[in-house]
């Protein structure tokens, strides 16, 4: 752990809580290296072999079980591996020379070193290994080398999976923070697409008014440019004290859209997604906006009707104008519906459909489940 720590690049939150889980492989190795003891002795295991087997097992399952709690504190881990190697080698000791015991007792060892190494370093490992040579060497008088070696393997392969860890640690973050900042850049593009670039080019529709009025026209233009500074000011300076439902969301964007020119009538089903999540809401929101303002640009009607209702597990808003249409096979999506409408739909685990046909106006219905299975960004 405190290799990884001092590595740098990876966040310490990240490596407290992931790094311990890997207590397990010392443990699962120990199980599995039980099971083959037990099973190369067969029916002539003796009792005491059952009773080592006892004392190995014990200490380990609850190990695992340590580690797995929500809230677990590694610290005394290596501590009580430690002693339960010692109670199991001086215990084998007592029982005299047994092949089955000794694979029992190197196996405990080297998830001592291992476990060791995992949390507190190298060369806590390493002197976890001395320790242990020392100890078997006191126990079982004669050539230690054959443990050594083993030991050190074991510290070996823990400084290995560490390294791979730490590798596939910093890959992760890596790759996190590009999508990130692919998915920032992208969103703003949409913000401003949907925001201060709709607007311009709603200047630029030609209106009756211009003509007969056009110092009425003039103070139109001048009330939306002063009403859309001030919203993306407010945006920027101030942040929004509560979250805002679907309804209040449609209502203020109804008004929005009247503002410019387009009558959106509003209809949504009793009790219809009072729960959504913000997400959910925003993108609903954002995506109907985007259909409102392609009507007023593209549909040649000023009117519109906006839809809510509920479906088996979410939410269906339907934008509908009887405009002028347009054959959705033949036309190349631009941006708007695109990533302003489909994309944004998807984002949340949602789906856009635009139905239009020549002089039979467009239909922009959006699907968006209730709850999020993904956290958006």
């Amino acid at each position: 752990m405190r290799v990884l720590m001092r590595g740098g690049g990876i966040p310490p939150r990240l490596v407290r809580t992931t790094l311990p889980r890997l207590v397990l492989v010392p443990v699962v190795f120990r199980l599995a290296m039980l099971v083959q003891a037990l099973w190369a002795a067969g029916d002539g295991g003796s009792s005491t072999l059952w009773t080592i087997a006892a004392l190995h097992l014990v200490p380990n399952v609850a190990e695992a079980a340590w580690v797995f709690r929500a809230s677990a504190d590694t610290r005394p881990v290596p501590m009580a591996d430690a002693a339960s190697a010692l109670v199991l080698t001086l215990g084998a000791a007592l029982t005299g020379p047994d092949t089955a015991i000794l694979s029992i007792v190197w196996t405990q060892l080297m998830g001592t070193v291992m476990i060791w190494t995992l949390l507190r370093g190298a060369l806590a490992g390493a002197l976890v290994s001395v320790g242990a040579v020392v100890l078997h060497s006191t126990v079982y008088p004669g050539s230690s080398l054959g443990l050594f070696l083993t030991l050190g393997t074991a510290l070996v392969a823990s400084l290995a999976i560490v390294g791979l860890v730490g590798a596939s640690m910093r890959f992760a973050l890596g790759f996190g923070e590009q999508q990130g900042r692919a998915a920032e850049r992208e969103r703003h593009r949409r913000d401003v697409h949907d925001t201060v670039l709709q607007v311009m080019e709603s200047f630029a529709i030609p209106a009756p008014a211009d003509e007969l009025d056009p110092a009425a026209s003039l103070d139109r233009v001048r009330r939306t440019a002063r009403a859309q500074a001030m919203r993306i000011r407010i945006s920027l300076e101030h942040e929004q004290t509560g979250p805002l439902g679907l309804h209040q969301r449609l209502r203020l964007l109804a008004a929005e859209m009247a503002a410019e020119g387009l009558r959106a009538e509003v209809v949504i089903q009793d009790d219809c997604g009072p729960d959504l999540s913000e997400e959910v809401a925003v993108a609903l929101h954002d995506a109907a906006r985007e259909a409102l303002r392609n009507t007023l640009k593209h549909s040649g009607t000023r009117r519109a009707v906006v839809s809510v209702e509920e479906i088996d597990g979410g939410v269906s808003l339907t934008v509908r104008d009887h405009g002028a249409g347009f054959d959705v096979g033949d036309r190349r999506r631009g941006f708007g519906l695109e990533n302003s409408i489909i994309a944004r739909m998807a984002e949340i685990g949602g789906f856009a459909r635009i139905e239009s046909s020549p002089g039979l106006g467009t239909r922009v219905v959006l699907l968006a489940p209730s709850v999020l299975s993904l956290p958006v960004g």
